[in-house]
């Protein structure tokens, strides 16, 4: 008796695979009840892929690429290594990945941290830890997207992106006092790169492959989004919560209904944790980037979801600091020192950071 239920208790899924299950079963059941709407909404992702994704995405994607297949990763962690070592414990090789994932956005970090992995340039830990803080949104999509386009406020999108960077560097030096229980050596296969003209045609086709994945994932979500939207809008629901659930599934829609609650402090701060968390269909991108490596997830989602609290909290301190970030741009003149002087700190506050890395590595040395 107690070994068939110990045979039972071993068949059962684990909670994280049972609540996968759960939303597969709920996405197919929603697209199947509205497959008209659902057509509709793939157009739309695929248009959105066309006219924005691939044309800012893929050319990124393919420097990464050459970055590292070319060796300047390499040279750039010969200057980096040793701040990258004290402040995130990670070696230099990881440079690269640090600083794509910063400026280029979603998935270029992951995919960077990727193909050091595949080169042997990294361990699996340093590639768990780099997962953790490397993959953000750009700059132009946080400043431009949200800020200008949504909240008609570049400032409002400076601020956002500081924070988003400031909170992802304080979650990746954190990782130095938590350890991470993954073996040093890579245990699969390490790809061997071609120099020269190969090194390019292969970039390039890696980033095609990649860049169909993600279009692939953003095209599902849109029509899921879109489906649950067409459901949602005969209920009551309130609007913060419809927000956050957009925003749960698929950044762009997230940030765009909580946009639309109004550029004051709760509108914002739900921008903020939704820039943090990034969204489901990131994290999808994001897993098949890095799949068939061996590497665990586990702290990547904790990662995120930390690092959606930090923004909205950090967020909400700065705006009730600093209120005049809200105001439209006629309307803030009496205050633009203000937002000025709030984003310098922040640019000032990493830039200290690995100034202070430096230091202590040159004091060491010494």
């Amino acid at each position: 008796m107690t070994s068939r239920s110990e045979g039972v208790q071993q068949r059962l899924p684990a909670p994280g695979q049972m609540f996968f299950f759960i939303m597969y079963g709920f996405m197919l059941v929603l697209i199947l009840k509205n497959p008209e709407p659902a057509i509709e909404y793939i157009k739309g992702g695929l248009v959105l892929c066309v006219r924005t994704v691939i044309p800012s995405l893929f050319p990124f994607m393919v420097i990464s690429e050459l970055v590292v297949a070319s060796g300047l990763g390499e040279l750039a962690g010969k200057y980096l290594s040793r701040p990258l070592r004290r402040l995130f414990g990670i070696s230099g090789a990881s440079a690269c990945a640090v600083i794509l994932g910063a400026i280029c956005g979603f998935p270029v970090g992951a995919k960077t941290t990727a193909t050091l992995l595949d080169r042997g340039c990294i361990t699996k830990k340093e590639a768990l830890r780099l997962l953790t803080f490397c993959n953000n949104p750009s700059p132009a999509f946080i400043i431009n997207a949200v800020g200008v386009s949504l909240f008609s406020n570049r400032k409002v999108g400076i601020v956002l992106y500081a924070i988003t960077l400031f909170n992802a560097f304080l979650i990746g030096f954190s990782q130095r006092f938590f350890s991470i229980s993954q073996d040093e050596n890579n245990s699969h296969d390490i790809k061997k790169y071609p120099g020269g003209i190969s090194a390019f045609t292969l970039s390039v086709t890696h980033a095609a492959e990649s860049m169909l994945i993600i279009c692939a994932y953003i095209v599902f979500f849109s029509s899921l989004v879109g489906c649950l939207a067409d459901i949602i809008s005969g209920l009551n629901f309130p609007a913060v919560a419809v927000a956050l659930l957009y925003g749960i599934l698929e950044l762009s829609g997230g940030v765009s209904t909580a946009s639309a609650l109004g550029p004051d402090i709760a509108g914002i701060c739900l921008c903020a944790f939704i820039i943090g968390w990034s969204g489901l269909s990131v994290h999808f991108q994001v897993i098949s980037a890095c799949s068939g490596r061996g590497l665990s997830y586990k702290g990547y989602f904790a990662a995120k979801l930390i690092s959606g609290l930090l923004n909205s909290i950090l967020t909400y301190v700065v705006l009730k600091l600093f209120p005049g970030i809200m105001l439209p741009p006629d309307v803030s003149t009496a205050q633009p020192a203000a937002a000025v002087r709030l984003t310098s700190t922040y640019i000032i506050a990493v830039l200290l950071v690995f100034a202070a890395g430096i230091a202590v590595s040159r004091r060491k040395a010494g």
